[in-house]
Order: structure tokens, then sequence, then C-alpha cells
């Protein structure tokens, strides 16, 4: 255990990816335990070794389709025609086109791309703050990440045995109350913001039926996929796989914005990304599987149940170190390296391992926002093509409202089991 924890801090400190961290660190536990080598090998492939997992790279398909295929664009027109007449109206778009499009994506730095680089420039030509607009779109870009389809909802239900359908069903909720917060934000903002918030056309209803015509292909992904999955259609990764082949037919035959030669290429850059995130996962599955022949899990259960008697107070330990944890570390390493801990430790003090996964998921979400790693953060930043400082400055008040909503569903722990149990995956 020393040398598996020595190794992973040392390795981490001098800068070496977190991907390498958790493979040379466990390499060099199972050399100094003088335990066969090819016990990593067989560990690695045996975390990678789930149908599940080919979800990811199948909605991240998605996701890139969906901006290529014109799908993105037809909800964001939608949104501009349902709220392009009220103040701060641009801003407001953004919210809800992040929102709706992360029905669908299941990546926050995809939905956080696509939003910016369609929304950034008429923000800039109608002088609107870019710094603020920036952060807006980087919170609501994290939607993806607990909205179903979320490809980290996946990631953790995999790595601990959980329903992944209780799971989705436990994040809409969560992630539906960030987004009337990131609205007020955007009025606020745009109340005292000067002329160029005001609105620049009236509402028109032929305009609002027109775009929404448009928008119902792209739209109806988020009910098949979504439909699919909660009726017991389709497994997660089945609706992962009909969410492409749905895209690539709306986006060539209805909308024609999608050509098949870049279909190619666009697989090679969701297969790029895949193969980070595999390599993250295989080294955290032979990363925990140490840490678990060791019994750091139990140890830290039981230290946690002689120190901590309440079980609130235990999730406000959690929301705490996963809040600070959350800055330095990527989100998704976070959830491979300590989701296992937490929520074995939640389940002694009798709390809901869904419950549990879905808080711990959020902390993770909130940690795609906050410097010096904040994975949306840096992207809609430089979409936005502006210092990361100065985009951080304004990313206070909506860390604010995602802070409240996690202690809402850490508290009231309904919010997050209410359409689960409803669905009867508990009881």
């Amino acid at each position: 255990m020393i040398a598996l924890g020595a190794g992973f801090f040392i390795f981490l400190l001098i800068g070496v990816p977190i991907a390498f961290v958790f493979g040379i660190s466990a390499l060099i536990a199972v050399w100094s335990a003088d335990l066969p080598l090819v016990v990593i090998a067989h560990r690695f492939y045996a975390g990678l070794n789930d149908f599940t997992l080919m979800a990811i790279p199948f909605f991240l398909l998605a996701g890139m389709l969906m901006d290529e295929g014109g799908l993105s664009k037809r909800i964001i027109d939608f949104a501009h025609a349902l709220l392009g007449w009220v103040t701060g109206s641009l801003l407001m778009v953004s919210v809800i086109a992040s929102t709706v499009i992360a029905a669908m994506s299941g990546s926050g730095s995809a939905d956080t791309a696509v939003v910016s680089a369609v929304m950034q420039p008429e923000l800039k030509r109608r002088n609107y703050n870019v710094d603020f607009s920036a952060a807006l779109i980087a919170t609501a870009g994290t939607l993806a990440q607990i909205i179903p389809p979320s490809m980290m909802l996946v990631l953790i239900g995999v790595l601990n045995n959980l329903s992944i359908g209780a799971l989705f069903l436990a994040g809409i909720i969560p992630g539906l109350l960030v987004v009337p917060g990131l609205l007020f934000l955007a009025w606020w903002h745009a109340r005292s913001g000067g002329e160029q918030y005001r609105a620049t056309e009236s509402f028109s209803l032929a305009k609002l039926g027109s775009t929404f015509l448009y928008a119902v292909p792209a739209l109806s992904l988020g009910v098949i996929v979504s439909g699919g999955i909660f009726s017991g259609m389709f497994t997660p990764t089945e609706a992962a796989a009909v969410a492409v082949l749905y895209t690539i037919l709306i986006g060539k035959f209805v909308y024609g914005d999608l050509r098949l030669s870049v279909i190619p290429g666009i697989i090679l850059k969701a297969g790029g990304f895949t193969a980070g995130i595999m390599i993250l996962v295989g080294g955290a599955t032979v990363f925990n599987w140490l840490m678990a022949v060791e019994g750091l899990p139990d140890m830290v259960a039981g230290w946690l149940q002689a120190t901590v008697s309440s079980p609130w107070t235990f999730l406000l330990i959690v929301n705490i170190f996963l809040m600070i944890f959350g800055m330095p570390m990527e989100s998704i390493a976070m959830v491979l390296l300590l989701s296992p801990v937490v929520i074995q430790a939640g389940i002694g003090y009798g709390l809901d391992p869904i419950h549990v996964a879905t808080v711990f998921v959020f902390n993770s979400v909130i940690g795609m926002i906050t410097p010096p790693f904040g994975g949306t953060l840096f992207v809609a930043a430089i979409v936005a093509k502006r210092p990361i400082s100065a985009v951080t400055r304004h990313i206070y008040w909506p860390w604010a409202v995602m802070t409240v909503v996690l202690l809402l569903i850490t508290y009231i722990p309904e919010l997050v089991l209410a359409l689960p149990r409803t669905a009867g995956f508990l009881k």
C-alpha cells in the first residue's frame, strides 16, 4: 500500500499524465509485492471487458455528428426563436441550447464546444461580455455529464456495479434544477449590462413554429435514446449505437448538412478521445483492485463510521473533500479513483448507492468549472479566444448556483431517487 500511494502522489506531483499515473503506480506496487506482472495485464483487460463501456465511443461519436450534421444548429435556432425577444436573450439561448444538447451528447466538453462555436460570434457582434458568456456556457455545458446519457454516469455505474438506467433517471432532476439558476444569472447580468443586452427582435409565433418543425428531427434524438433506455427497449450501449445511426440519417437525408466524406475523420477523432478514456479506465481498474486487496475501502469506511456518526455529516465531509479534490484533478479520473471508496463508505451509513453516486458525479461536474483544470472552462475560453484567467473571474456566481443544487440533492435524497423509484429501479 505504501508503494502504491507513494508512487501515485509522486508521479502526480511531477506532472505525469493521470492516465499513466494509475498504471505506473500499480506496476511499482505489484513489483514491490513480488506479484507476477501478468496480473496487471489481466486486471487492465478485465476492467475494459464490459459491454456497457461501448456506450462511451458511440455517444462521443453521436455528439460530434450532431454538430457536423446540423442537428445542434437547429436546436439553437429553435431556442433563439423561443427566447430571442427577452433581455439577455443570447445568454438564455446558450443555457437552453446547452441543456437540450446535453440530453443527447453525453459529453460536457463537446456540448460546451458546440454551443460556444455557434453562439460566441453573435455574442461578440452584439457586444455582450464575452468572458461572462464563456463562464455561463461552460457551466451549462457541464449538464451533459449529469443529464442522461451521461458518459460519467456510465463510468461510475460500470465501476461500482450500479444500474445505468437508475443512474440516468437519478441525474435528470439535479441537472434540470441548475437551469433556472443559470437563466436567472443571465437575466440579472443583462439587466444591468447596458443597451446591448436589450431584445433586438419581437416574439414571432410563426418563427417559433417553423424553427420547432425544423428542430423536431433533432429533438427526437433525445426522446429515442432516453425513451429506449427507460422502456427497456435498448441497453445504454444499444441506445448509443442507435443515436449514431439516427444522427447520420437525419444529418444526411433530412438536413442535408452531413457529408459522408467527413465521417471517417470524425470516427478517428472519437476513437482518439475514447482511447484516452479507456487507458484511464483500465489503469484505474488495476489501481482500485490493488486498493481493494489491501483493504483500503474497508479501512476508510471503518474509520469514518468510528469518527463520524451522522450520515449527513459524512455527506458534508465528502462534498467538501470532493470540491477541493476536483480543482486539481480531472473529473473522470476522480470518479475512477475515489468513487468506489466513497460509495462503499456511504452504504455503511445506510445511504442508497444511487444517491451517493449521483452526488459524487455532481461534485465531479462542478470540478469541470473550477480552476486550475476545469475542463469545460478551458474549452469555453479557447473557443471564445479569451485568457482562462479572464473567464475564471466570472465563474463564481455560476459556481454558486451549482453548489446550491449540490446541497439540495445531498440533503433531499428524493430529488435524486424519486424518478428511479417511480420507474421501478429502486424499492
